[in-house]
């Protein structure tokens, strides 16, 4: 990021905004020294910084990013080739792994139909979490990163992993009826109204994964 031009942007979106900087930093959150700093082309924030003052402004994060800025993740393409590109640099089979992860995660989101706000949002995210920044491969951050990425993929945009709730309810209700077939003490009418009720959880969490793969939320992680 060229700080020059984020200083510019900053100043500029304020002043249109009729903002103090007091106020946009009580607004973002961010010290006023900050927002200062930045401004007189003395400090160059952090990807967390640049998100708080964006949100606060009320603009997307890459209108106070430069062009230039993280080209090689500044898009979910850019972002592979980034990946892969630092896949061809690992030698440890942890690191591979992590990359390949990372890297299949991303080729599924390409592939998978998304709106074009989704994808705004999916690479905006990206670019915030700065993966061209970090200085030598170490397979802990990177780790850090997918899992931070894969949550704001179910928290935020709302996806959730393929046949998630017929795993969960499936797995309670097998081992809830294994549990009742052994229960001497139960009558064969209870047994077999409990055992009904397991399979109808089943059948429940079934429905739920239908209707999440109907609204197109299902979700390889």
């Amino acid at each position: 990021m060229e700080t020059q031009d984020l200083a510019k942007k900053l100043k500029d979106l304020r002043v249109k905004r009729g903002m103090s900087q007091e106020y946009l930093a009580d607004e973002s959150q961010v010290s006023l020294r900050t927002i200062q700093r930045i401004e007189n082309n003395e400090s160059k924030p952090t990807g967390e910084t640049i998100k708080r003052i964006a949100n606060a402004l009320g603009v997307k994060l890459n209108e106070l990013i430069d062009s230039n800025l993280a080209n090689e993740t500044n898009d979910l393409d850019a972002t592979l080739v980034f990946l892969k590109k630092q896949l061809s640099k690992a030698h440890e089979k942890s690191e591979i792994k992590t990359f390949e992860k990372f890297i299949e995660l991303l080729q599924r989101l390409k592939e998978k139909e998304i709106t074009s706000e989704q994808l705004e949002r999916i690479e905006t995210y990206i670019q915030y979490l700065e993966l061209e920044k970090i200085p030598s491969f170490s397979k802990e951050i990177y780790n850090q990163k997918l899992a931070k990425f894969k949550k704001y993929l179910k928290n935020k945009l709302g996806f959730v992993p393929k046949n998630y709730y017929t795993t969960r309810t499936a797995s309670f209700g097998i081992a809830f009826a294994i549990g009742i077939a052994f229960q001497n003490n139960l009558d064969v009418i209870t047994k077999i109204g409990m055992l009904s009720a397991a399979l109808l959880l089943i059948a429940i969490g079934i429905i739920i994964d239908r209707k999440i793969k109907k609204q197109e939320r299902s979700f390889s992680f």
